[in-house]
């Protein structure tokens, strides 16, 4: 007899996650190096000397010294210009202009006279014959078709 036995399924499944990660940023920064000088170093010998020096006295005194202010001044210095305005020049011209004059001409129109005709027209009628088209109706008996299922059973081998 075949036995059944249970099993766990572990199913992945996969997760998109967004996460900020900080870009390295370059910086410039000026450093200073000490420039390493050598020096010759002069060996002192102590020798004692005794020399009177004469000490000055100062005497401290409070002077007041008086501030400089700047003031501006708008100064105005009149400057002549010689400016040439052009003067208006009137030019005179004497122009023709021929004179019109109106002649007036007396025309004789024959009168004409209205001559009104007064006709009647009959009222006619015409008959105009229009054969329609007859529709016909039919109605089709037909029989109703009869489905017919077949079934059929095929073996399949399990392995």
């Amino acid at each position: 007899i075949p036995k059944v036995m249970q099993q766990t399924r572990v199913q992945h499944q996969q997760v998109e996650q967004e996460v900020q990660v900080p870009v390295p940023m370059t910086q410039e920064e000026v450093v200073h190096v000490p420039k390493v000088m050598q020096q010759v170093r002069a060996q002192h010998f102590h020798v004692e000397e005794i020399v009177d020096v004469p000490i000055e006295q100062i005497v401290e005194q409070v002077v007041h010294v008086p501030v400089v202010q700047t003031v501006e001044r708008i100064v105005h210095n009149p400057v002549e210009t010689v400016v040439s305005v052009p003067r208006p020049v009137i030019i005179e011209k004497t122009i023709q202009v021929p004179k019109v004059q109106i002649e007036e001409k007396t025309i004789k129109v024959p009168k004409v006279t209205q001559h009104v005709v007064d006709t009647v027209v009959q009222h006619q009628i015409q008959s105009i014959e229009i054969v329609k088209p007859t529709i016909v109706h039919k109605t089709v008996q037909r029989k109703k078709p009869i489905l017919q299922q077949q079934v059929v059973h095929k073996p399949v081998e399990v392995p």
